[in-house]
């Protein structure tokens, strides 16, 4: 049977690693960001190159009208990463229960932006119910 003799220098160099690791990994959980939230399209919104924002409205998709993005040209320089409906826990198995659509952007450049969303049924050809216009800056 070999024994293999280890240096203390080496034991608190691997310790001293491993803290350090702990502590880097501890900071990236704490650092991370969350998304700011707009529901008022009367606020202007700011963002910094390199974040994600959502866009919040009141919605009722039992009713057959949903948020659509109206002209994704006006984007400039943002990037619509998705969208989604959802209604509260205690609402849900409710009939005619209404929700929230949550819509997410991305700001890879600087630039202005105007999102606007209407709300109707897409397969209608009648005037939009509701309309939002949210300007954007990214700096």
């Amino acid at each position: 049977m070999s024994r293999t003799r280890v240096k203390r220098e080496d034991v608190e160099g691997m310790m001293n690693r491993c803290v350090l690791s702990a502590a880097l990994l501890a900071f990236a959980a704490g650092c991370e960001t969350s998304r700011q939230t707009f529901s008022d399209p009367s606020m202007p919104i700011e963002m910094a190159r390199g974040a994600e924002f959502d866009i919040s409205l009141k919605a009722n998709h039992s009713t057959g009208y949903e948020w659509v993005l109206v002209d994704s040209a006006a984007l400039g320089p943002l990037r619509l990463v998705g969208h989604g409906y959802s209604v509260p826990r205690r609402n849900r198995g409710r009939n005619g229960a209404g929700g929230t659509e949550r819509w997410t952007f991305a700001t890879p450049k600087p630039g202005h932006a105007v999102i606007t969303l209407v709300y109707k049924r897409p397969s209608e050809t009648r005037p939009a119910a509701d309309s939002a216009r949210f300007r954007v800056r990214v700096r």
